[in-house]
């Protein structure tokens, strides 16, 4: 005879909706706002139940699931941000080769030429010739 430790969820939808109505609605009267007929009632809730059932996502669930297995893992999640690997001086150094990588298309693609004039000058990038 087989064992079978698997972990299972049931989800009541009518249950769940039923306690999240109650907790979103929790600064109001909610017994007084049933009996009056101003609030959810068994039908109103079966209604947003079944539509739930044709319309739910588990989005949130699978995100969950892969941050515990990656958290458990030791693994970086890839679709997140994580503050602080880059040093101050890392960035610094990144900054410089890009900066050198701009001067060098610059070079490529520009010349730089003087205008001058009695009181003033200027350099002023042109366009190469290809």
């Amino acid at each position: 005879m087989a064992i079978n430790d698997d972990i299972k969820i049931t989800i009541n939808f009518n249950e769940l909706v039923e306690a999240r109505a109650k907790l979103l609605s929790q600064y109001e009267d909610y017994a007084n706002a049933v009996a009056t007929g101003e609030y959810l009632d068994g039908e109103d809730i079966d209604r947003i139940a079944v539509k739930l059932r044709e319309t739910i996502t588990w989005d949130a669930l699978w995100f969950m699931v892969d941050t515990a297995i990656l958290d458990y893992m030791g693994l970086k999640d890839p679709n997140k941000s994580h503050y602080g690997e880059r040093t101050i001086e890392s960035l610094d150094v990144t900054m410089e080769k890009e900066q050198k990588e701009r001067e060098k298309e610059f070079k490529k693609n520009f010349e730089v030429v003087k205008l001058e004039s009695s009181s003033w000058t200027i350099d002023v990038p042109v366009r190469k010739n290809k």
